[in-house]
């Protein structure tokens, strides 16, 4: 398909393309949305992430005089997403709340790409992003005890979380993958509030920003943006205007619960999981026969959490080296053992026996230990 764009979209933005019939909401820095009928509510500050199938903003709410974040739907994927369903049984007291993302509002928005789900939310940034900013200083047994009692909200509230993959985001985005790991863990922003939209601006800088002409005359302009913009990197600009930001202890989020589903609707929707997260009873059938709509519950978001504690903790993913078969074998070995259908299909595709000991993966696990805090 030829680019119908004049300009070359550089790195960290969305395409061009990605604005149209059923696609995203054409939205530009200084607009101003709100429910239909109500009165102007949220300014649009400046460009936290996207995805393919989001994009998320930083906004000033002008009722209640706050800084939110402001993610809009894809208009495709509108009409089927249960996240603000899920976030509002998620809901918590504010003054002790969950470590779960926490709605504020949520609303449609209509534009002639369709109807746009649209999500406020408290704004935080991913744990990843915040434990690259130099000086950070956290405590690890707190994160993940803080990132255990949100997924045990989650599931006690009956739900399986479903999360969302930043394809290029600094913040929140779109990409649909089941499943707790390090993106779907955010931290709280704190002082935000204390910054006004004009020192949110001054002090970022204005943003790159490529402008959006098409070669065709045909083409409705209405359908997209006047131009494309970087996402503000929130967590450097606090990091170099909040004297102890990097020194207090961070408030963890599990956000990303586009793809989440209520434990008891079946089935369960189809999992894509990145393979270094995904739990044995989802891997095999995807390895082995290549079957992608394998069922997957609770059980699989505590496995995918337990991954991420390892990479929290010792700063590697544990199974980020294999795929495949290797894949399979690295799990069997960790967990000491294999069902029989993974060891005759290990036998259909290999001679060479494998055997799994509990003694072995006691060895095994204290190596991977050492190898991950080594060179995490």
């Amino acid at each position: 398909m030829i680019d119908p764009f004049v300009f070359i979209v550089v790195e960290d933005m969305e395409e061009g393309t990605d604005y149209g019939p059923g696609g995203l909401f054409p939205v530009k820095l200084g607009d101003v949305l709100s429910p239909e009928g109500t009165v102007p509510r949220y300014r649009i500050s400046a460009k936290l992430g996207h995805g393919s199938y989001s994009t998320v903003w930083l906004a000033r709410d002008l009722v209640a005089r706050r800084t939110v974040a402001v993610k809009i739907v894809r208009a495709s994927e509108s009409a089927t997403s249960r996240e603000a369903a899920i976030l509002k049984r998620l809901r918590g007291p504010a003054s002790d709340p969950p470590a779960v993302i926490q709605l504020l509002d949520s609303f449609t928005l209509t534009s002639v790409n369709g109807i746009h789900h649209t999500l406020v939310t408290e704004p935080v940034i991913p744990l990843e992003c915040l434990l690259k900013l130099p000086g950070i200083q956290v405590n690890t047994r707190s994160l993940v005890r803080q990132a255990l009692k949100g997924l045990a909200f989650i599931h006690e509230r009956g739900i399986a979380h479903g999360g969302e993959s930043p394809v290029i985001s600094n913040f929140l985005s779109s990409q649909p993958l089941p499943d707790i790991y390090p993106s779907n863990i955010g931290v709280v922003i704190p002082d935000l509030d204390s910054f006004s939209e004009v020192d949110i601006w001054d002090k970022s800088g204005p943003p790159t920003i490529v402008p959006l002409v098409t070669y065709d005359p045909a083409y409705d302009v209405a359908s997209f943006p006047p131009y494309l913009t970087h996402a503000l990197d929130l967590g450097r600009l606090l990091a170099s205007y909040v004297p102890d930001f990097t020194a207090r202890e961070p408030r963890v989020r599990i956000l990303d619960l586009g793809c989440a589903y209520f434990a008891e609707e079946t089935p369960s929707p189809p999992c894509h999981t990145p393979l270094p997260f995904t739990a044995p009873e989802v891997a095999f059938p995807m390895m082995a026969h290549g079957k992608r709509d394998a069922p997957w519950d609770r059980r699989a978001d505590i496995w995918a959490m337990g991954c991420t504690i390892c990479q929290i903790a010792g700063g590697g993913i544990i199974f980020g080296d294999f795929s495949g078969a290797n894949l399979l074998d690295a799990m069997a070995a960790l967990c000491g053992g294999a069902p029989a259908d993974w060891t005759t299909y290990f036998a259909s595709i290999s001679d060479k026996p494998r055997v799994y000991t509990p003694e072995a993966s006691d060895a095994l696990w204290a190596a991977t230990v050492a190898h991950l805090q080594r060179w995490g």
